[in-house]
């Protein structure tokens, strides 16, 4: 399989310009075009700043995956338009997100959606799962176990759910970093695409 472009998305109260170098850096290292993309919603807690996906304002366990999922329509559309100008195929496409970036992410393919791989640092599952299917994207999840704003539970929920649902992931774990994308997350990353 080859990964044309590269599609990496934020985390909550950041914006695009802050995951640009992580998408290019995986693009430059596989030959691929990489685009970072602003949420489509500005952060809504204090301080003011960046861009959301979703709100997490009052978000609570049951809430959120009505949040990701109202917030996953428009994402999957202003990825279609990239793909369309581009001629590229979703499956030529791989998603890298952080945090909340990461979340929309394992979203977009856990539903059933179409896309080359999935790079997911520092996030989540927080939408419905799938059984896997031909053509199902590899997942690796990239997770510091010093992160405290998301738990390194978190990715080993995430990893034992995929692998239920017959999806094929992998789990990277660092130490050093917190919430936050190390040197190692980035090579391992490079890794993986290169190995698709």
């Amino acid at each position: 399989m080859t990964i044309r472009l590269i599609v990496a998305l934020h985390g909550v109260g950041s914006c695009a310009a802050d995951i640009a170098p992580f998408g290019e850096a995986l693009a430059a290292a596989i030959g691929a075009e990489a685009v970072a993309l602003d949420g489509p919603e500005p952060y809504d807690m204090p301080p003011p700043r960046g861009r959301q996906w979703f709100s997490i304002k009052g978000v609570t366990e049951t809430n959120r995956p009505a949040r990701v999922a109202a917030a996953l329509p428009g994402l999957l559309a202003r990825i279609d338009g990239l793909a369309h100008d581009r001629g590229v195929a979703r499956n030529a496409i791989a998603l890298a997100g952080f945090s909340q970036g990461s979340i929309m992410s394992l979203a977009a393919v856990v539903g059933g959606g179409t896309f080359g791989a999935v790079v997911a640092v520092a996030g989540r599952l927080a939408a419905p799962l799938s059984p896997a299917r031909s053509g199902s994207p590899a997942v690796l999840l990239l997770h510091d176990k010093l992160d405290t704003m998301m738990p390194f539970p978190l990715a080993g929920e995430a990893e034992a759910a995929l692998r239920a649902a017959g999806h094929d992931v992998s789990l990277m774990a660092s130490e050093g970093y917190g919430h936050a994308i190390g040197a190692d997350m980035t090579a391992a990353a490079i890794e993986f695409l290169r190995g698709l």
